[in-house]
């Protein structure tokens, strides 16, 4: 497709970056759109196979192209350390993750579809892009493979943008209540996997909650699987799920 092939070449052309795979919620832009899901493209996930060397080598071509690096650190996708840098110049925004393998990346079907550079080629090995037009989301991990906190956040941005009744599918349903007892149990004293996770699904949740057309019906759907009860307690058990009170949430 050469509108994928025009995207791959900017950002080769911008940040001299010679192999990578891109990936994110702009490979399956299209496909959203066809049915009627629209949502904008803020940045670039790029997925470039290495290791510790390979990340400060990224920075340094990063740099020589004039990008400023915004982050850049150890992180953990399914538990496996991997290294993130998020970078910009000018309307391009980059967030790249330097794995050992693709594998470590996606947690659900729709995020496991990738176009590489330079070969141009579109990996899909979910068939993810004809699973989206029946609004089909599968996970690709058991909810005991990643940290739960992260893997909520996912989930429920997932399925605030394509207004997914979760809660009639059997096998996402079981899924959500799954994460929701994973994650009344976690205790862990780790820095990543403790207060970052937390905090990063917090406002992941209330990201989805916001994202929702119909916030009342997503949050009573999150408060059935037992998501909300452990994320959120007191607007469980407080909050009137009114659409016109579920507005006046901010962050």
């Amino acid at each position: 497709n050469k509108s994928y092939l025009k995207i791959l070449k900017r950002i080769a052309k911008e940040s001299g970056l010679v192999e990578f795979w891109l990936g994110g919620s702009i490979t399956y832009h299209k496909a959203a759109k066809g049915i009627g899901i629209t949502f904008d493209c803020k940045d670039y996930d790029l997925a470039i196979k290495g290791d510790k060397k390979e990340y400060k080598a990224t920075k340094q071509t990063l740099k020589r192209h004039r990008f400023q690096i915004i982050k850049s650190r150890p992180y953990y996708l399914k538990f496996k350390k991997v290294y993130q840098i998020i970078a910009k110049k000018g309307s391009i925004h980059l967030d790249i993750a330097i794995v050992n393998e693709l594998s470590y990346l996606g947690h659900f079907n729709w995020e496991c579809i990738f176009w590489h550079f330079p070969s141009g080629e579109v990996y899909d090995p979910y068939n993810a892009l004809n699973a989206i037009k029946q609004k089909m989301l599968i996970p690709t991990i058991s909810p005991e493979e990643e940290n739960p906190f992260i893997l909520a956040s996912r989930f429920a941005k997932l399925c605030a943008r394509f207004d997914l009744d979760f809660c009639k599918d059997k096998k996402l349903c079981a899924f959500a209540k799954s994460l929701a007892k994973l994650i009344r149990k976690w205790n862990t004293t780790d820095s990543f996997h403790g207060r970052y996770a937390q905090e990063h699904a917090y406002f992941g949740m209330l990201q989805a909650i916001l994202r929702a057309k119909k916030r009342k019906i997503f949050i009573e759907r999150l408060q059935k699987s037992g998501l909300l009860n452990v994320m959120f307690p007191e607007i469980s058990q407080k909050l009137k799920t009114s659409n016109k009170s579920i507005k006046l949430i901010k962050f």
